[in-house]
This record gives structure tokens, C-alpha cells and sequence, in this order.
């Protein structure tokens, strides 16, 4: 039962990390980064690097798309592109993948499309795209077109070793 429980929560974007995560400063490398004030933008390209603290997202080209000069969503897209975080000291950290991450900020949603996987501690859920409602607590996964089959592994309970 705690496994499935972990798989409520397992991507890291929606939920809590490391509280010394948000204290630390935000490290992007790419190869390139382009501004577009017209269409309220900014699109880093190229080996795209992001870390904040235990936090580390990689991806070919992440979108920021801005509104009233705030963040409002965040498109990561690669081959994959990965997400990875701690959320407590001490405990395994989560990692996520897909062909695109997609971060809704003002609807507290993240979606993640083609090849999609989250992974903590053995659990492992699998699907064209699995959508976490932050606020909600609530994931949802589904196949695509051709297979509408999702993939969840979930791993038996350590048994104590014997003395």
C-alpha cells in the first residue's frame, strides 16, 4: 500500500523538496538563449541545463512563456528530457521523463507527453502521458493512440534480514 501511495507523489515538480532548495540560486547553462518580448517568451536551447539545489532538469529546448512579466509555463522538451529532485533528506530521490515536461505554474499541473516515466525507490509508473494535479494530489496516466495500456511496477516490501 505505501508503494502505490508513493506513486501519488511522485513527480517532483508538484510537490515538496528539499526546504533548502528554494534558498538556493537557479543555475542554467545552454548553448544558446533567445528572448521574444512579442510573443512574452524566453527559449534556451541546446543541452539545456537547470539546477537548483537538488534539483536538476535536462532537455534539448525549455519555453518559458511569460504573462504580466510572471512565469506561467515551463515547456521542457528532449530525448528525453528529465526531471530529478530530492524530496527529504535521506530518502531516494524522484526522476521523471518524457519527450516533453510541461508545467502549468498558475494551475499548479504537470503534464508529461510520449514515453513518459516516474520512477522512486523501484516504483515505476509508465504511460503516453501522465498528468499530476498538484493542489488536487491527483495523477492520472494513459496510453496512446495505438496501445491504451499505462505500465506500473510496483516492488515487494523489504522483508527484515534474518540474524
Amino acid at each position: 500500500m505505501r508503494r502505490i501511495a508513493l506513486l501519488l507523489v511522485l513527480l517532483p515538480m508538484l510537490s515538496l523538496a528539499l526546504p533548502e532548495d528554494s534558498n538556493q540560486p537557479i543555475q542554467i547553462e545552454s548553448n544558446s538563449a533567445q528572448r521574444n518580448d512579442r510573443d512574452n517568451t524566453l527559449v534556451y536551447e541546446g543541452a539545456v541545463r537547470i539546477v537548483q539545489g537538488s534539483m536538476h532538469i535536462t532537455a534539448d529546448r525549455v519555453t518559458v512563456h511569460f504573462v504580466d512579466g510572471e512565469p506561467e509555463r515551463i515547456v521542457c522538451d528532449g530525448t528525453p528530457a528529465t526531471y530529478r529532485q530530492q524530496q527529504k533528506a535521506n530518502a531516494a530521490p524522484i526522476d521523471a521523463r518524457a519527450r516533453q515536461i510541461d508545467y502549468h505554474l498558475n494551475d499548479n499541473l504537470v503534464v508529461l507527453t510520449g514515453s513518459a516515466r516516474v520512477e522512486q525507490e523501484g516504483a515505476v509508473l509508465e504511460g503516453a502521458r501522465i498528468t499530476y494535479d498538484v493542489e488536487r494530489e491527483q495523477m492520472q496516466a494513459r496510453g496512446d493512440d495505438t496501445d491504451r495500456r499505462i505500465r506500473m511496477v510496483i516492488p515487494p516490501k523489504q522483508q527484515p534480514e534474518s540474524p
